[in-house]
């Protein structure tokens, strides 16, 4: 086992942590970075359930053959109940720009009437992708524009959806009676999600932090449970993004629990080492990796079973959290036995006047 090293060269084996952290950093922010789901940038999400598979090449092209969509993704899961496809997509650029310039027009009726009125126009021009039959108002005032602008986006809305509608029915054969759910997030709600996530996530560092030094009392062994919860929370970023497991409402919390999972092996290994003195410190390491690895090998076994029971079952909210939970896990084994106890013996040896 790894413990059998520790009373050799154990500080070459902070090397192997500090490749991993600069590649995960490098996946997270670099490449391939880790998508926003949508309910945290806005957008829309449609579920298609099928009962016999369907191949969703074809729809992906035609999607993008009819529509202007923004970050467009249809996924396709597999399980013993049928299939379901999930298609999401931010925004069609042409109604995006509708929206925006008519939001522009508003704002500057009052104060550059002539400015609004051109870009109320714009807008009306670029809601007619969905129009059957467009037409520009004659001598239009800026209010009137407004209004005309305003009636062509909603009825462009409303062919865009019918649109939507009659391109998923042919391009996964669906019947008269398909089962549909379609969610939209808005912007202004999705950003609040999204800021208010990060918010939760800064004040359960901060609160773990204080607990720790409260708890231990020694800067070093709290900072490197800390620098350990950190490392674990990049690892799952970072496999995150190599598998395209986008960061949204149900794998904020499931980052938040990896905070509690990551600490618990990092506790019990400082509390043997520096409260415990009835055997030398080298045993004490060997036997609380034996302790922590059976403790993280069976929290693995349990995540991979909840991994692949919501695969087939198409709980597409329940992998997501098992699969963060596995990939930060994973990453709290390098963390622990292959940064902190190097770090712990370090500082314990150092403390005693000992040196390595």
């Amino acid at each position: 086992m790894l413990a059998l090293n520790y009373d050799k060269n154990y500080k070459r084996l902070l090397i192997l942590p500090a490749i991993f952290f600069v590649l995960f950093l490098m996946a997270i922010f670099v490449f391939p970075k880790v998508p926003q789901g949508i309910d945290l940038i806005g957008g829309t999400i449609i579920r298609v359930s099928l009962d016999k598979e369907v191949l969703t090449s074809g729809l992906e092209s035609a999607l993008s053959k009819q529509f202007n969509l923004v970050d467009l993704q249809v996924n396709t899961t597999k399980g013993p109940l049928g299939s379901k496809v999930l298609i999401q997509f931010s925004f069609d650029k042409d109604l995006k720009s509708a929206e925006d310039l008519l939001v522009q027009a508003k704002a500057q009726r009052e104060t550059n009437p002539q400015n609004a009125l051109s870009l109320a126009l714009e807008s009306a021009k670029a809601s007619a992708a969905f129009l059957e039959s467009p037409q520009q108002p004659l001598n239009p005032t800026a209010g009137s524009a407004i209004l005309f602008a305003e009636d062509s986006l909603n009825t462009a809305k409303e062919n865009f959806s019918k649109k939507l509608g009659e391109v998923l029915a042919k391009g996964l054969e669906l019947g008269p009676d398909p089962k549909i759910s379609r969610d939209e997030v808005g912007a202004v709600l999705s950003e609040t999600f999204y800021s208010s996530g990060i918010t939760v996530v800064i004040i359960s560092f901060i609160l773990l932090t204080i607990v720790i030094f409260a708890f231990f009392r020694e800067v070093v062994p709290a900072g490197a449970i800390i620098a350990a919860a950190i490392f674990d929370i990049a690892g799952a970023l970072g496999l995150m993004a190599i598998f395209q497991i986008p960061i949204s409402l149900s794998t904020i919390p499931a980052l938040l629990m990896l905070i509690g999972y990551s600490v618990d092996t990092d506790i019990l290994l400082t509390a043997r080492l520096l409260k415990r003195e009835e055997k030398d410190l080298y045993t004490r390491s060997k036997e609380a990796m034996i302790t922590g690895l059976t403790m993280t090998l069976t929290t693995l076994g349990a995540l991979s079973v909840m991994l692949v029971l919501s695969y087939f079952g198409q709980i597409n909210v329940i992998f997501q959290i098992a699969a963060v939970l596995l990939f930060g896990v994973a990453s709290d084994i390098i963390s622990t036995w292959f940064m902190n106890a190097p770090v712990l013996l370090w500082y314990i040896e150092s403390k005693k006047g000992g040196s390595k």
